[in-house]
């Protein structure tokens, strides 16, 4: 399209593609590219509430939300956490683009160094701890190696705006009370768990599946 136009470099802003087609072939070639467009947004939408609202439903199971979460409707879908993800997307409307990606980057970015925090925990106060893969270094040398990505991580939470960090926190402190409820919940069927050891190896299941989320230690 670049090509076969005469336009500049600066006239390629959101919709442009729509104005190619139409100056290099006509109307229908237009009409086909916005129709192409809306039905793979509309599948992108679908794909990523589908797997947000199991993701949720798999926390729900877990302990990590309220029961209701968990509940399907009669064709096995999370009804509640599609809903929940539906008002979560309808107030993220209300933002601009790059508030969003500052947000996404933000969280991310905090997530990263959870994750490396987790790893320099395990090998320096989990060695003996059974892993499938372990980085062929020694422990003070994992530190040296996990300095760079945990300064540039910092960087990256630093730049964020005000509006970025406490939309952030608020989340931060939601998530905190939720593992805070499911530690008790969990602490008062602690007698029923612990007479077939199951609460025991669900704890530690749920300590390495967050250690080794994306890090292998």
């Amino acid at each position: 399209a670049i090509g076969a136009t005469d336009s500049k470099p600066s006239d390629w802003v959101d919709g442009y593609m729509t104005t190619a087609a139409y100056n290099i072939i006509g109307p229908w070639l237009a009409g086909w590219v916005v129709f192409a467009a809306a039905i793979s947004n509309i599948a992108l939408f679908q794909a990523e509430l589908s797997s947000d609202s199991f993701q949720l439903m798999g926390m729900a199971e877990r302990g990590f939300l309220p029961p209701f979460f968990a509940k399907r409707s009669r064709h096995g879908t999370p009804t509640y956490c599609i809903l929940l993800g539906v008002l979560v997307m309808i107030v993220m409307i209300c933002l601009d683009m790059g508030s969003l990606v500052e947000m996404l980057n933000f969280n991310y970015s905090f997530a990263l160094l959870l994750e490396y925090t987790a790893f320099l925990k395990l090998r320096l106060f989990r060695s003996d701890l059974h892993r499938p893969y372990r980085i062929p270094l020694y422990s003070w040398a994992c530190v040296v190696f996990m300095i760079p990505p945990i300064v540039l991580v910092l960087l990256v939470i630093t730049l964020a705006s005000i509006q970025t960090i406490i939309v952030s926190l608020i989340f931060l402190v939601v998530g905190i009370l939720l593992y805070a409820i499911r530690q008790k919940n969990s602490s008062d069927g602690d007698a029923d768990a612990d007479a077939d050891g199951s609460f025991e190896s669900s704890l530690e299941s749920d300590y390495l599946l967050i250690s080794y989320g994306s890090t292998s230690s």
